[in-house]
């Protein structure tokens, strides 16, 4: 109970604090000034008075706030103790030659200084502001400008405007993760496994000498990483699903303050890139009969878009996209197609990746006949064709078979002449070499019946005119 009612007094105590400082904002009245020869620098010397301040808003203020426009920004948030930047741009239709009398009065309820500048054009910077009280907690200020012109005697307000910067406790910075890919989906938290992944820090605070930071990187809570004032890590990741990234930075040794650090975490998914994919189907289709394609693929939760074109890229059935798969493969709807040749476009897609493919020919013929010939043929004429020289060979034989031997005066017969048993190659080899001798044979005798020879026959007339 004790503890709850100091913080509610702290906290109370705050808000009277910042209410009081937002409270000590005065407003943007006309002055006058008094400039330092010597030093050359403006400051208050008193306010005019009620009847001069109307004067000069009523005749003079109205006139020149319609003709001028101020904008104010700074370089926060920072972290208390860093150096911030103010800077205010004063914006016009119609130049003023006279630019030298410009001066812009700056106020905040940080630390309840107050500054007056004057400048020679329409920019004015507050650079490098340190908010180094003790007393100024982290929270959300007011920085106000007020802008005057020289009028005669007197200083005119032209206009106004204010900024809300940030004080903090721990330091700041923007983080960028990235990862190169061929293909990026519109997502930006999703990345690729077996990738290498960069994780950056860019530190916005500003310290005139700062120490050497500490850069620690954490996958799912566990440390994988420690750099010195080095902003970036690379790491890869080879598992699908949701991660945490986070990047600590660490100061050592500031001011008072001991340490300093600061904290980036990511929540990013990964998926498997698509690798490999296949196109199976029917090499020939009859007509009439519809046209399928078996897709396989890899990867995680593809989207699959298919098309089929003809040989000049004309497309013959409109692309259709499914999706998201993740089972390995896909049966495209049977498709029916006139007859010709055709190619299957397929692109399969994914977060982090895009491959496509196209299939082989595919040949669509009419049933009776058109088209190219079925790789069976080839086969089925060699086989006939060797029927055919079986059958010849075999009846060659038996023809051979029913003639008579015919015998020689030594009675030589072939050897070849020999009772069935053997084989059929055997019976064609033998075949063939009795009928080169049977030719050898003809072609002696045919010789001999023409040979003139000095032995006569028995009985003939010559023997009997000697025994006489």
């Amino acid at each position: 109970m004790y503890l709850y009612t100091s913080v509610v007094v702290v906290f109370n105590l705050l808000l009277f604090m910042s209410v009081r400082c937002v409270a000590r904002l005065r407003k943007c009245e006309p002055l006058l000034f008094v400039r330092d020869l010597d030093s050359e620098d403006t400051h208050v010397k008193e306010k005019p008075s009620k009847e001069l301040s109307n004067l000069l808003s009523n005749n003079v203020t109205e006139k020149y706030k319609e003709k001028f426009k101020v904008y104010v920004s700074n370089t926060g948030p920072a972290v208390i103790g860093s150096e911030i930047d103010f800077l205010a741009e004063l914006y016009t239709e119609i130049v003023d030659i006279d630019k030298k009398h410009f001066l812009y009065h700056w106020m905040n309820d940080a630390d309840d200084s107050e500054k007056l500048e004057t400048t020679n054009n329409y920019r004015s910077n507050i650079s490098s502001y340190i908010f180094d009280s003790e007393l100024i907690l982290p929270n959300k200020y007011k920085m106000k400008v007020c802008v005057y012109k020289r009028h005669k005697e007197n200083f005119v307000i032209i206009g106004e405007n204010h900024t809300m910067f940030e004080l903090t406790a721990t330091l700041n910075g923007r983080s960028h993760i990235h990862q190169n890919l061929t293909f990026n989906s519109t997502s930006l938290d999703i990345f690729s496994t077996n990738r290498v992944i960069q994780y950056s820090v860019n530190l916005t605070d500003k310290f005139h000498s700062a120490p050497p930071y500490w850069f620690h990187l954490f996958v799912d809570g566990q440390r994988v990483e420690t750099k010195e004032n080095v902003n970036f890590f690379d790491f890869i990741h080879n598992s699908t699903g949701m991660i945490q990234v986070k990047v600590q930075v660490v100061m050592e040794s500031f001011g008072t303050e001991g340490k300093l650090q600061g904290n980036w975490s990511r929540s990013i998914y990964l998926e498997d890139e698509v690798q490999k994919v296949n196109i199976v189907s029917d090499s020939k289709i009859i007509t009439g009969n519809p046209v399928k394609f078996n897709i396989t693929f890899d990867g995680s939760d593809v989207r699959i878009c298919w098309r089929i074109v003809d040989l000049d890229n004309n497309t013959a059935h409109n692309r259709s996209c499914d999706g998201p798969l993740s089972s390995g493969w896909f049966l495209t709807p049977g498709v029916v197609l006139p007859p010709g040749q055709y190619i299957a476009d397929v692109v399969v897609t994914n977060d982090v990746s895009s491959v496509n493919h196209r299939s082989g020919i595919n040949v669509v013929y009419n049933g009776g006949g058109s088209g190219t010939s079925s790789p069976l043929v080839v086969p089925i004429v060699f086989s006939m064709l060797g029927m055919v020289v079986l059958l010849s060979g075999a009846a060659y034989i038996v023809r051979l078979r029913k003639k008579k031997d015919v015998e020689v005066a030594d009675f030589d017969f072939h050897p070849e002449i020999q009772s069935t048993g053997f084989r059929i190659f055997q019976m064609i080899r033998g075949s063939i070499s009795d009928m080169f001798q049977r030719n050898e044979y003809v072609r002696r005798h045919r010789r001999a019946k023409y040979h003139q020879t000095l032995a006569r026959s028995y009985g003939s007339l010559e023997d009997s005119n000697e025994v006489l």
